[in-house]
């Protein structure tokens, strides 16, 4: 993190892990595990226990798969489907003393009176320790599921060039700017001083249908049915590419940004600030370098574990 705060960690709950080998690998026994509340709350005290700042949860519409397209594929080695991210959030939240939550939620195709009513639910739940990390979908199959209009796909090619994914996606990006300022718009109709407030238990004054800018991309006017006390900062995760980093100028307060070894960290930085002078009415956006970590007993050992499949 690049502020004058104390530097954070945070780690990617997904699973029994985000490499391809992990469930051959893993402890875990039976896969019905994965679907309980226990196994979701014992990995958030652990992480709390150890210092951990922060978790991220996965959202997804359709199950996971390596394959681009409407099929899935037939991997019997690899964890399929996922438990809904503000489930696992709201358990998180209430039964562990995790610091924050970062949950992700598809904007593609969802609608967003119902993820600022959700993610309003989570921040009751727990004030100051939910952050939200709105995700663009690109999958065929997450529009086949819930019946939407079908979105660009990504071709085999596009999966390690970053910037030819923005490019194909970039109508996806401007939509999610738009749906981010609908979610914060809706936010800001039922404020907490709507409830217990100045002596009495209800202002209805204070609760009001949102300020529509014209013609705007997503018009839900609320006013939300759960007061916002404390809404929830947005994160942005940015891989090397002009779309998603204007996206994070213009919305985020967090950017979780990808270095390699050939786009070191203060390169990243560099070309995000660049963009961010470029992006009307940006603030303050908190850095951090998203990272996979494997462990060995050496670097030879560590190395090995990461390239089995």
């Amino acid at each position: 993190m690049t502020d004058d705060r104390s530097f954070c960690i945070g780690i990617a709950l997904e699973g029994v892990g985000w490499h391809p080998a992990s469930w051959s690998h893993s402890s875990v026994v039976d896969p019905a595990e994965l679907f309980t509340a226990d196994y979701w709350v014992d990995w958030a005290r652990e992480a709390a226990s150890g210092g951990i700042d922060f978790v991220t949860l996965e959202d997804g519409l359709s199950l996971q798969t390596d394959q681009y397209g409407t099929a899935a594929d037939d991997a019997g080695h690899r964890v399929r489907g996922r438990l809904d991210s503000v489930v696992v959030a709201a358990l998180l939240l209430s039964r562990s003393d995790i610091s924050e939550v970062v949950v992700t939620r598809n904007v593609t195709h969802s609608n967003p009176f119902h993820v600022a009513s959700q993610l309003a639910s989570l921040a009751a739940i727990g004030p100051g320790r939910v952050v939200w990390r709105p995700q663009v979908s690109a999958d065929a199959r997450d529009a086949v599921v819930v019946g939407g209009t079908s979105t660009p796909a990504l071709e085999p090619e596009d999966v390690y060039v970053p910037p030819r994914i923005a490019r194909r996606l970039r109508d996806l990006f401007r939509d999610a700017e738009d749906y981010v300022h609908a979610v914060r718009r809706l936010w800001a109709t039922f404020p907490g001083e709507g409830l217990s407030g100045g002596g009495k238990f209800w202002q209805p004054e204070q609760v009001r249908p949102a300020t529509l800018e014209a013609r705007p991309r997503y018009p839900a006017a609320g006013p939300l049915t759960v007061p916002v006390r404390t809404p929830p900062p947005v994160a942005v995760l940015a891989h090397h590419a002009l779309e998603p980093y204007r996206l994070g100028a213009a919305v985020a307060d967090r950017l979780f940004i990808t270095p390699t070894s050939d786009h070191p960290m203060p390169e990243l930085l560099a070309a995000f600030h660049q963009i961010e002078e470029l992006t009307p009415d940006a603030t303050l956006t908190l850095m951090y370098a998203d990272i996979a970590v494997v462990l060995g007993d050496s670097d030879d050992h560590a190395h090995d574990r990461g390239s089995r499949d």
